[in-house]
């Protein structure tokens, strides 16, 4: 198979042949290549971006022919230079790239004429090996259902592969961001990817698979202009390439880095909105997407929350990377428990994300809304996401109020409840007092009126008794007086008188006792 080096010559070797043919590369100093005819070059049209002709390796080619039909002159390359040396000053060499922080033939030397070992430059080694390995059969990798990055043991396998072939494919030459490179460009490294790990090809997929390329080709430019910044020269740039890009490219890039006033304008803002980002994490290249995953539960596959995972990556033995760190997550704790103890209990992981991210804009008085402490991958809030976001916001709130005035009316109505109950309880208690003092003095009065029944019957028996025995009395006198009496017809008379008279006076003692013994009725008139 050719070498991209063996394709860009053949190419060449084509163009040359073509008469007054190929890409005018002059206008890719100005971000907008053009396509001439031969027949008529008055007729120039706008090349699509992200066709064939602008992939990386015919941006190259275009460049080289377009330098060799129109040489630099000497005083073109004084201005050049002195205009691009005139924008830009060296930077302080610790904050070089590493590839630029030494002359190589110091290196080289120090390192007893053998180059020192590090990362270098990314070509897809060690994903190679084990692909073969596998049988070349496709690697799996999975996503961060809640942060959107790769996982796994393969995770930055799948992130290195990303960057392989974004760098085959994506141009430095004729664009100035990832935005502008075309569509065609981007699906075809998606492709690329597609068929070489287990995937299925989605719309969400290749978003993510975008975002690793985009995120990446941004850090692969910002390099190159380290790179650039790190000498105060043209001719000490040139001689200190960086080995992942070509000689046409890196001309380029001098070129561009040097001229563009649009360009060193945004630097000089990135710059400063970089150095306004106080609060850094101490996690080293692991994303947070893999951090979560790893420090997730094993039982439950329950990953850290968005204030947990803050801590894991702000903080190393205890100790937090600075104090700006620890005042996010101290001001984000202390809402998150307000609003607990607002509802009653724990609030939702997508509550949680929300009340830190308003937490972490506060207090770092940032005006992004770009996601805090999830990493690049963690999509962020489009406009209507963050109305949606507002809007429960705000339906929380609402909720919270007619939590309240629920909470106000039930306890509104147990008061009243209980003061009806105090006023019934109060009230039978009133009855039952009322109840026992009238039975009280119903019991009372019956005593009394069985004291004055008993006291009648008394005396109507002691009189029933006192004529009873006058009678007796009378009797027995005129039982003496018969007695006495001669025997002759009055005798007799006296004696039939005696006899009437006694049992009279037996029948009436007999009337008495049962009367007596009954007891009163209404007719007697004592009820």
């Amino acid at each position: 198979m050719a070498s991209r080096e063996d394709t860009i010559l053949a190419h060449q070797n084509r163009q040359t042949t073509q008469q007054e043919s190929g890409i005018d590369t002059s206008s890719y100093l100005n971000g907008a290549p053009t396509l001439s005819s031969g027949r008529d070059n008055t007729q120039a049209r706008r090349v699509t971006r992200g066709s064939v002709s602008s992939s990386r390796d015919d941006t190259i080619i275009a460049y080289k022919n377009q330098q060799s039909r129109q040489p630099t002159s000497a005083n073109d390359m004084t201005n050049t230079v002195q205009q691009s040396n005139a924008t830009e000053s060296p930077t302080d060499q610790s904050n070089w790239p590493s590839h630029a922080r030494r002359h190589r033939t110091e290196a080289d030397i120090e390192s007893g004429g053998q180059k020192k070992k590090g990362r270098g430059v990314l070509k897809g080694i060690t994903v190679a090996k084990k692909r073969f390995a596998n049988g070349s059969s496709k690697l799996h990798i999975e996503f961060s259902k809640t942060l959107g990055g790769s996982i796994g043991e393969n995770y930055r396998l799948f992130v290195d592969d990303v960057v392989v072939y974004m760098k085959r494919k994506a141009p430095l030459i004729g664009v100035n961001k990832w935005s502008a490179i075309d569509s065609s460009v981007k699906d075809s490294i998606v492709a690329d990817v597609i068929a070489k790990w287990d995937l299925e090809d989605t719309y969400s997929t290749k978003g993510k698979i975008l975002t690793i390329a985009r995120e990446r080709y941004r850090g692969w430019r910002s390099t190159l202009h380290s790179t650039y910044k790190a000498y105060s020269t043209d001719a000490q740039r040139r001689a200190n390439k960086p080995e992942d890009v070509t000689p046409e490219e890196w001309d380029y890039m001098i070129n561009y880095f040097g001229t563009d006033l649009k360009f060193q304008e945004l630097s000089r803002k990135n710059t400063e909105n970089r150095q306004k980002q106080k609060a850094r994490h101490i996690a080293g290249s692991k994303s947070y997407s893999q951090i979560s995953y790893e420090k997730r539960d094993e039982e439950t596959g329950k990953e850290p929350t968005i204030l947990q995972l803050w801590q894991i990556t702000h903080t190393r033995n205890g100790s937090w990377s600075n104090e700006e760190s620890q005042t996010v997550y101290d001001n984000a704790r202390i809402q998150i428990r307000e609003k607990e103890g607002e509802i009653g209990g724990p609030i939702s992981s997508e509550e949680q994300n929300n009340i830190f991210q308003n937490s972490y804009r506060s207090t770092m008085e940032s005006t992004s809304f770009k996601p805090r402490g999830r990493g690049y991958m963690a999509k962020p809030p489009s406009g209507s996401e963050r109305l949606h976001s507002e809007i429960q916001r705000q339906n929380a709130e609402l909720t919270l109020e007619v939590h309240d005035l629920r909470r106000q009316i039930v306890e509104q109505q147990a008061e009243r409840q209980r003061e009806r109950e105090e006023e019934r309880v109060a009230r039978e208690k009133h009855l039952e007092e009322e109840r026992v003092a009238r039975q009280r003095e119903l019991e009372e009065a019956k005593q009394a009126m069985m004291h004055d029944i008993m006291n009648e019957v008394r005396q109507s028996m002691r009189s029933d008794v006192e004529q009873i025995l006058g009678t007796r009395q009378e009797d027995a006198h005129q039982f003496s007086q018969a007695r006495d009496a001669p025997r002759n017809g009055t005798g007799n008379r006296s004696s039939s008188l005696f006899k009437n008279s006694t049992m009279i006076t037996q029948h009436q003692l007999m009337q008495a006792a049962k009367h007596h013994r009954r007891p009163p009725s209404e007719k007697d008139g004592f009820l």
